[in-house]
């Protein structure tokens, strides 16, 4: 068993995020830090702490609003940090940095959360085109036809580091993986949310020592389903009402596991294998891409 203890130690920076920002960070023992790679379920997972933190689904709060993301550089950190400083209820904090470029508190919860890289893949592309920052789009999702094979091929760099790729997904859950056995870092995977949402909740709200009914939790378990929470995209995509879409229901595209199957061709699917086999073992492709 891995008993060493995580430590900042990289700085990251890219046309995003800057994880130097989290020094000026001032935690509290309860924190939550909802530690996911782009497309692999931040805003689900924000949506349930936060129905979880308030105690009922219907709880009227726009979670990617009141769960800053601390190191993207969209606002002055002491924007952020005047906002957290001030919450009264347990925080819950997004980023998208590998564990390394993260202050590590024991006290604190981690829940990072990974999905297939093939439906991230996707997922992204949608992403990308439904930003209207068209240029930060473009600057970190590979496009064009051969946008998939660009996604493969490209490296991992930390003063790039908002630039996506299967080197980057691979790097993000590796720092991740190592310490997956501290007791408050806790590894979860898309798949296995699809497959039983309410279990999820469940699990989650153990994790947090949150008390739940069963009335409660089946409210959670509707108001999270994706087509529950594609109908208020207004409420829960990230950064609602800030303009930063030209769709908020729109962010909400698919949420289906294998949306890869039918776009890829067996040529691909042999050089997303030969790739991903350069960065993981093979227990770590068996969870990264099934759960």
């Amino acid at each position: 068993m891995n008993v060493s203890l995580p430590s900042q130690r990289v700085r990251y920076v890219g046309a995003v995020t800057d994880t130097d920002r989290w020094k000026k960070f001032r935690h509290r023992a309860d924190d939550v830090f909802i530690c996911t790679p782009w497309k692999c379920g931040t805003t689900w997972t924000q949506a349930i702490v936060c129905m979880l933190v308030f105690g009922k689904a219907d709880h009227g709060e726009k979670p990617g609003v009141i769960s800053p993301w601390v190191d993207a550089n969209f606002a002055p950190i002491e924007e952020y940090l005047e906002m957290v400083e001030a919450q009264g209820h347990r925080r819950f904090l997004k980023t998208h940095s590998p564990l390394d470029g993260l202050p590590y508190y024991p006290e604190c919860t981690y829940l990072v959360v990974f999905r297939d890289p093939r439906d991230m893949f996707f997922s992204m592309l949608n992403h990308r085109d439904n930003l209207t920052n068209e240029e930060l789009a473009f600057a970190t999702i590979p496009s064009g036809e051969d946008a998939f094979q660009k996604w493969l091929d490209g490296t991992f760099d930390p003063e790039n580091f908002d630039l996506q790729s299967l080197e980057w997904l691979c790097h993000f859950l590796k720092t991740y993986w190592d310490h997956r056995d501290l007791p408050n870092i806790h590894l979860y995977h898309y798949a296995d949310m699809k497959r039983d949402l309410r279990g999820h909740i469940q699990r989650v709200a153990d994790t947090l020592g949150i008390a739940i009914t069963a009335t409660q939790l089946d409210e959670m378990t509707e108001a999270a389903t994706f087509e529950s929470m594609q109908k208020k995209g207004d409420q829960f995509a990230p950064m609602a009402g800030l303009d930063a879409w030209k769709s908020e229901n729109g962010f909400f595209s698919s949420g289906r596991n294998a949306q890869w199957k039918g776009r890829l061709s067996e040529e691909d699917l042999a050089a997303f294998d030969r790739r991903i086999g350069e960065f993981l073992t093979r227990e770590q492709i068996d969870w990264l891409v099934r759960g």
